[in-house]
C-alpha cells in the first residue's frame, strides 16, 4: 500500500472569511435514512457559482507543475458538470494550467455525508482529488486543521485512494487505503464519506471501502475532525505523489514523456456532476 506525501498547505490559506456557513437547508430526506440533504451544487448554470465557490489559483505545493488559473480554459460549468481541464501551456513559470474551487468560508460542514459523482481523465501522473480542510487552517496551520481526501487518484485506470492528515500522521500517514473502482476510473463514479465525532467512512458507489475510527486515529495523534471543514475539487499535474508511484522525474516531476504529450494532443479533464452534502436528522 502506497500513501502520499504531503499536501502541505501554504499561505495561500489565508482566504479571508472562513467563518462556517452551511448555507441554507435543502431539507431533503431520502428514503429509507435518517440523512437530510442540506445543500448541494447540481453544476446546471454555465459559470462557477460564486456563492458556493472560490476559484482558487495562489496553490503551489507538493512540487506540482501546474498554474491553477480563473481562465475558462481550465475552470467552467456546462452541459451539467463542473470541468477542471489540465493543459500544458507555461504560466507563472509552471508548464501546465489546471484548476481548483474550494468552498472556503461559503460552504463549511462538522459532520455528515459529502458525496460527489465525477468522472476522472486517464494519464500516469494526473492528480486529480475531492477533498476537505478543516475551515480552522489560518489559526491552526497544516496539519492541525485536519485534512480528509475522499478521493484521489494519480492517473491510473484502475484505482483511487484516500486518507486522513492531522497533527501527528500527516505526509506518509497510517491513515489511508487504496481501493478498486468496479469500471475504470474515466467512468462516473459516486465518491463519499461519511463523518462522525465517532468514526470516518469512504464509500465508492454506495459500497463502504474504509471506516477508520477515533480510537484509531487517536493512536497517532490528536483527532482533527470535530469541527467545519470545507470542500475542494482539484486537478494537480505531477508533484510528489504521483513522482512517489510511477518514478517519473523528467520531462516533469512526477509526469513522464507519454503523459505530457497526451495532455499536449488533449487537454484532459476532470468533471463533476454534483456534489451534495446531507446531515442526520
Amino acid at each position: 500500500m502506497t500513501s502520499r506525501p504531503s499536501r502541505k498547505v501554504g499561505a495561500w490559506a489565508l482566504v479571508l472569511g472562513l467563518t462556517a456557513c452551511a448555507g441554507a437547508p435543502v431539507a431533503e430526506k431520502r428514503a429509507g435514512d435518517d440523512w437530510v440533504q442540506v445543500w448541494s451544487d447540481e453544476f446546471d448554470g454555465d459559470s462557477v457559482d460564486a456563492s458556493n465557490w472560490i476559484i482558487q489559483t495562489d496553490v503551489h505545493v507538493n512540487d506540482e507543475q501546474q498554474q491553477y488559473t480563473t481562465s475558462p480554459d481550465n475552470v467552467s460549468v456546462g452541459g451539467g458538470t463542473l470541468k477542471l481541464t489540465a493543459r500544458l501551456q507555461t504560466a507563472n513559470g509552471y508548464p501546465f494550467t489546471s484548476g481548483r474551487v474550494e468552498s472556503a468560508g461559503k460552504r463549511e460542514f462538522t459532520h455528515g455525508r459529502v458525496e460527489a459523482r465525477i468522472k476522472l481523465p486517464v494519464g500516469i501522473g494526473l492528480w486529480p482529488a475531492f477533498w476537505m480542510l478543516g475551515s480552522d487552517i489560518r489559526a491552526a496551520g497544516w496539519p492541525g486543521c485536519g485534512e480528509l481526501d475522499i478521493m484521489e487518484n494519480v492517473g491510473y485506470g484502475d484505482w483511487i485512494s484516500v486518507a486522513l492528515h492531522g497533527p501527528g500522521y500527516s505526509g506518509n500517514t497510517p491513515i489511508n487505503g487504496r481501493f478498486n473502482p468496479r469500471t475504470p476510473v474515466s467512468d462516473w463514479h459516486e465518491y463519499r464519506v461519511e463523518s462522525s465525532s465517532t468514526d470516518i467512512k469512504w464509500f465508492i458507489d454506495g459500497a463502504l471501502v474504509k471506516t477508520t475510527t477515533r480510537a484509531e486515529v487517536e493512536r497517532h495523534g490528536a483527532w482533527a475532525f470535530d469541527k467545519p471543514l470545507f470542500i475542494i475539487f482539484n486537478f494537480a499535474v505531477g508533484g510528489s505523489y504521483p513522482s512517489g508511484v510511477n518514478g517519473a522525474k523528467e520531462p516533469y516531476f512526477g509526469v513522464p514523456q507519454a503523459t505530457a504529450d497526451l495532455v499536449r494532443d488533449t487537454p484532459q479533464t476532470m468533471e463533476v456532476d454534483w456534489v451534495r452534502v446531507s446531515q442526520r436528522r
